[in-house]
């Protein structure tokens, strides 16, 4: 039987080798506009929860190899809440609001989408200029991409 080390390792390495390097799985997103944030609506969406019940709902996730601190939950929470996304029950539960039921039919908000993009192509941009051996692997799809977003 595996150690919770050894466990944690064997993570990290296939991490590691989906994302490519060590560079990569340092630009990995953990924050708020990273994988936390939808991953939190999705729970709640799920079911109404607190905030202990989605850290403990992410450590039985992972296995035991990583557990959000109270310090990345629940700032979230508050975020999500003041943008009108969930609401706090009596019980102390999130809940999701009318305005996430509407914004999740068209794939979110529209802003949020954008300003990823946004900070998508300025990448793009750094890596053309940096290294162009590796982006030049990109050039056709980045095309054909170009071509969708014109008819929009």
């Amino acid at each position: 039987m595996q150690t919770k080390e050894e466990i944690r390792a064997n993570v990290w390495e296939t991490m590691r080798s989906q994302w490519g390097n060590q560079h990569a799985l340092r630009r990995a997103h953990f924050g708020q506009r990273g994988w936390l944030r939808p991953s939190i609506l999705r729970l709640i969406e799920e079911k109404p929860r607190n905030g202990m019940e989605m850290i403990n709902e992410f450590a039985q996730a992972s296995h035991g190899w990583w557990r959000p601190s109270p310090g990345s939950i629940y700032p979230l929470l508050e975020t999500l809440e003041k943008e009108g996304l969930i609401k706090k029950r009596n019980d102390g539960r999130y809940q999701i609001t009318q305005k996430f039921k509407n914004e999740s039919e068209y794939g979110g908000p529209a802003d949020e989408i954008i300003t990823n993009l946004e900070g998508t192509v300025s990448y793009l941009e750094d890596m053309a200029k940096n290294d162009k051996p590796k982006f030049s692997v990109y050039r056709a799809r980045i095309r054909e991409l170009n071509k969708r977003l014109s008819r929009l």
